[in-house]
């Protein structure tokens, strides 16, 4: 018994190598039929078909012997193509099952005039043309399958293949549309993540913007400052200080030129919350220090206000301070930030006319609508405008807690209006 397993497993061996050093088998098209295993479950179903196909040919019907396995491959072979190539499968199974139905005849008591493998077949070989090819095809193959079958079987068959045509034309309509679906559905999350991309750059650039040209202004005015501050400036220190001036000009335009890049206009987002009020105090000191008069006015605990909201809160005095400093050298600021009506907190910089020339610090416009952007992502309004006596204000109301959808009620839009008070009339 073990030799014979020996003998067995030796010549499958043999036959496999055979096979696959055979002229047909190097051909690419059989290469590329056997390559896919659904290939080699139709081609082991039409083999077994084959094999049940053959003996009982002559059972059902009057065929010369030579012609049996001829007859038979008709019967049983095209189902191997059922999904490599099954509009060709179909086409000779149908012409097939005709031809035989007409000129070979049957034994008496054999209803059909075609085997039963071959009716599977034909059944088998009409689903998969009508649920791979192309709709163009349902309709030929729907008419031509029930014709053959009417006369081959039986003509209720017609309703049999009438439903399979149906119920695969509304499969196929229900697999292109989840197609569809899923391909808008992998198209909007990449707009939807180009979008946060986008947003996270306007996100960082408005943060550059109010971090960077606030510290760098800093650095100009206490440079160009320094000479009348400090007692006994040699005038080498003083070239030292106006160095150090133009060096930072020149940084802080190519950063805002690098902004420029950066910066997506009409972006609103909510940027994460690091300062807040308790910080508003050591950034009036800082700006204090670099030779500006500014007073503060602060009657907002940290407790009643959000984080989002007093992160706005800090970067609106925080570029309204900058502004100040660059545009209006030697005003006087007052800085207020009180509680306002409908749990909103108002927030005010105003300054006085200057007393000295600007600094000649460019800037590249995205300031106020920075600051404006910030407001109304919280639900907030913001208002800058001259001041009636030659000053500046940038006045705002921002929610304690933002809204959820995002709008305060009678909230102004604009960053333009009338001439406001100077911080005299404030005060």
């Amino acid at each position: 018994m073990f030799g014979l397993r020996k003998h067995l497993r030796a010549a499958g061996g043999d036959f496999v190598d055979w096979a696959s050093t055979a002229p047909i088998a190097q051909d690419p098209a059989v290469r590329a039929y056997f390559s896919k295993r659904v290939n080699w479950f139709f081609f082991v179903v039409a083999l077994i078909m084959y094999s049940i196909a053959w003996p009982t040919l002559p059972v059902t019907h009057a065929v010369p012997v030579f012609l049996l396995p001829l007859v038979a491959a008709f019967a049983a072979l095209p189902i191997a193509l059922a999904w490599s190539a099954p509009l060709v499968g179909w086409a000779i199974s149908v012409v097939s099952a005709q031809v035989i139905g007409l000129i070979v005849p049957t034994h008496s008591g054999w209803e059909l005039t075609i085997q039963v493998t071959h009716f599977i077949e034909l059944l088998v070989l009409t689903f998969m043309v009508m649920l791979r090819c192309q709709l163009r095809w349902i309709p030929v193959v729907w008419l031509t399958t029930s014709l053959v079958v009417a006369y081959a079987v039986h003509p209720a068959w017609i309703v049999g293949i009438s439903v399979l045509a149906v119920v695969v034309t509304l499969l196929r309509g229900l697999m292109a549309s989840r197609r569809q679906l899923a391909v808008r559905t992998k198209q909007t999350e990449e707009a939807e993540a180009e979008s946060a991309v986008l947003q996270e750059r306007a996100r960082i650039a408005r943060d550059l913007h109010d971090v960077v040209a606030h510290r760098m202004s800093m650095v100009v005015v206490m440079s160009q400052t320094a000479r009348y501050r400090i007692d006994d400036v040699s005038p080498a220190a003083a070239a030292e200080f106006d160095a150090i001036a133009d060096a930072a000009r020149t940084s802080l335009d190519e950063v805002r030129q690098l902004l420029g890049v950066l910066r997506i206009e009409g972006a609103e987002t909510v940027a994460a919350p690091n300062p807040g009020l308790a910080q508003v105090e050591s950034l009036v000191d800082e700006t204090r220090r670099a030779g500006s008069e500014v007073t503060l006015n602060r009657e907002v605990d940290d407790e009643m206000v959000g984080e989002s909201a007093a992160l706005v809160i800090y970067r609106i005095v925080q570029e309204s301070l900058a502004n100040a400093t660059r545009h209006a050298p030697g005003s006087r600021t007052l800085v207020s930030v009180t509680p306002g009506e409908h749990g909103t907190v108002e927030v005010a910089v105003v300054n006085s006319a200057p007393t000295a020339a600007p600094l000649g610090i460019g800037g590249n416009g995205v300031g106020i609508p920075g600051m404006l952007e910030r407001a109304q992502a919280v639900g907030g309004s913001l208002l800058a405008a001259p001041t009636v006596e030659g000053g500046f204000a940038v006045r705002a109301r921002i929610p304690a807690t933002p809204p959820r959808d995002g709008i305060l009620p009678d909230a102004a839009r604009s960053v333009t209006t009338p001439k406001v008070p100077s911080p005299a009339s404030d005060q």
